[in-house]
């Protein structure tokens, strides 16, 4: 069932030249209707108009598509669509190239609070292909690649602009941009060989971007200990809840070189560890020496409930393992 404002949502966005001249005198009330209206009949252009004219502070996926007393339909527990979350990371990219320029000309820049934009909710479409939805591989690239392309923005035309601008010696005047500007992508990332390139310079970039990937789970699959840690050390340690290492073969010591970082996320409730290779059965000293140290840094993780050691080989040593965790697991 549908309200008498979705129904009029849905007329306002049926023609998008119309839309984006009203927009700026729409109640903000009415934005997250909108978004879902649009979301929901794939007016792709609506919808990146809407995001680039945000009122809110935070634009929370799992809030504005699931059932509401307007529509009852549970968008935020379906496939998401392919065309529209595009939409949306443009939304944000034109929201954030258009108040960096701004930024720009002196007492121009109207303030805008687009600070978060949360993606954590989106439903993955697990290992079936659908033209029409997007899986969590395929968003991680997007999002990582938007993040690089609008740092080459904001250092291009920062570039450009401090050439304009020149001090009385002649250099170029301090360009860094403002970070009251920049907008968090609160994300689920799966990462691989293939993707692993891209996300990790994603990750750096935004150390000093307008726009910042942060990772609240991460899955990681076919990774070397190396790689594995080298996502680990950028990530935002308050912000990452879940972490999954999947077919990476790492073995007991690969694996402890790994764990080594862990104690870092303080938040961290889920580890997964399948296939990765544990085998107790026949112990190097080396071995038990990574185990023990294994096993000291279960215990500095207080807050993990939910452990998967699938095909691990730990028979004799699984109590010795789980008896230091600070939490029943669930």
């Amino acid at each position: 069932m549908h309200s008498l404002v979705f129904f009029c949502a849905q007329k306002v966005i049926s023609d998008h030249a119309s839309t984006r001249k009203a927009l700026d005198y729409i109640p903000r009330e009415i934005y997250p209707v909108l978004f879902k209206a649009a979301f929901l009949d794939l007016r792709t252009l609506v919808l990146r108009d809407v995001v680039q004219r945000w009122p809110f502070s935070v634009l929370n996926f799992s809030t504005i598509l699931k059932r509401c007393k307007h529509c009852d339909r549970d968008v935020i527990r379906e496939k998401p669509n392919k065309q529209c979350l595009q939409a949306v990371i443009m939304g944000v990219k034109d929201y954030l190239i258009n108040e960096l320029r701004q930024s720009r000309i002196p007492n121009t820049r109207k303030h805008r609070p687009l600070r978060v934009v949360d993606l954590t909710g989106l439903q993955d479409d697990g290992d079936r292909q659908d033209a029409d939805t997007i899986g969590q591989w395929s968003r991680t690239v997007a999002l990582a690649k938007a993040c690089i392309e609008i740092s080459r923005t904001s250092r291009r035309d920062e570039y450009n602009s401090s050439k304009r601008r020149k001090g009385k010696n002649g250099s170029p005047l301090d360009g860094a941009f403002d970070s009251q500007l920049s907008v968090e992508i609160h994300a689920n990332l799966f990462v691989t060989s293939n993707s692993y390139g891209t996300v990790k310079d994603a990750l750096l970039v935004g150390k000093s971007s307008p726009l910042c990937l942060k990772c609240r789970d991460l899955r990681a699959e076919e990774l070397s200990a190396k790689k594995t840690i080298s996502i680990l050390e950028l990530l935002d340690a308050v912000v990452l809840r879940k972490l999954e290492l999947r077919y990476n073969n790492l073995g007991l010591c690969g694996l402890n070189s790994v764990f080594l970082y862990l104690p870092t996320f303080e938040n961290l409730i889920s580890l997964k560890l399948p296939y990765s290779n544990i085998d107790v059965r026949h112990m190097t000293s080396e071995m038990e020496e990574s185990f023990q140290s294994m096993v000291s840094v279960f215990s500095h993780l207080p807050n993990v409930k939910e452990l998967n050691l699938a095909s691990s080989r730990l028979s004799g040593r699984i109590r010795e393992l789980l008896s230091v965790l600070q939490k029943p697991l669930e």
